[in-house]
């Protein structure tokens, strides 16, 4: 009878601490290429217990009540994360002491076209940036000696959706400019947050609500004009429909499909033409 009953206890903990599980947090873009790195998956149990391991979520979680369920708050913890640091250390070994025509520094999306702007440009796009992020590796690169005569900053679609506060947002905005005119910048040009698709921006998960985006794109815009660089958003409307992404532009909702990337690449092409 003991060795039943032990069973029996045995199952039922199995049982309660499947069911406990939480849902998957969205996969977010930490880029390495075209992999996609997922966020840690923290269950209810692992959060009593102080545990961060990585747990694949598969169970669902109907029977843990919605008030009880942790809020998602994403945020750009990137500078910490192993992956960001040797992509950033790679991108210095490539660059360090050199100088360019170009340089674009971004988020995934802009990641996505990979270095395929031509001579004399460099993509330092990494997926899961911010500006909090771009800061640090902006200094990185400074310690390098990296110089680039013109700089594109297309940022914001990430702080529209990590919750980072407006005051912060523009300080990190005009420390970015700061920063890469610190590396040479005569010509510098900020890209508005990008657009998800509607049903990408009513997911926290996923992307920053259309909402936010638009606050988050017209704080750019002032900046821009505050400290006197270009604004480029023109020759990527086709992107969009209104204020959101085209669906026919898109893999998931935030990222730009084979299509998208073309379109986005050849206007930052005929940027740089106008500014050589």
């Amino acid at each position: 009878m003991t060795g039943i009953s032990s069973l029996a206890k045995s199952t039922v903990l199995v049982l309660i601490t499947g069911l406990v599980a939480l849902n998957p947090t969205r996969i977010q873009a930490h880029i390495a290429g075209d992999e996609l790195i997922p966020e840690p998956v923290v269950t209810s149990q692992q959060l009593i217990l102080g545990k961060t391991t990585n747990i694949p979520a598969t169970q669902t979680q109907q029977s843990v009540p919605a008030s009880s369920k942790p809020t998602f708050v994403p945020t750009d913890n990137l500078v910490s994360q192993a992956w960001w640091q040797e992509k950033v250390k790679s991108q210095v070994t490539a660059t360090r002491r050199r100088q360019y025509d170009a340089c674009l520094f971004g988020d995934s999306i802009s990641s996505g076209i990979g270095n395929t702007l031509g001579e004399g440009t460099f993509n330092f796009a990494l997926g899961g940036m911010s500006t909090v992020s771009l800061i640090e590796q902006l200094n990185i690169l400074t310690s390098a000696k990296v110089k680039c005569n013109a700089a594109i900053i297309a940022m914001g679609t990430n702080d529209a959706e990590y919750g980072i506060a407006n005051d912060k947002f523009v300080k990190n905005l005009k420390d970015s400019i700061a920063l890469v005119k610190g590396l040479g910048a005569t010509s510098v040009f900020l890209i508005p947050a990008f657009y998800s698709t509607v049903e990408a921006s009513h997911n926290p998960r996923q992307a920053g609500s259309i909402a936010r985006v638009e606050e988050v794109s017209s704080l750019i815009r002032q900046v821009a004009a505050n400290e006197n660089v270009g604004i480029f958003e023109q020759d990527i409307q086709s992107l969009y429909e209104g204020q959101a992404l085209r669906k026919d532009m898109t893999t998931d909702g935030v990222h730009l499909n084979a299509k998208g990337k073309k379109i986005y690449r050849q206007a930052l092409l005929k940027l740089l033409h106008s500014i050589r």
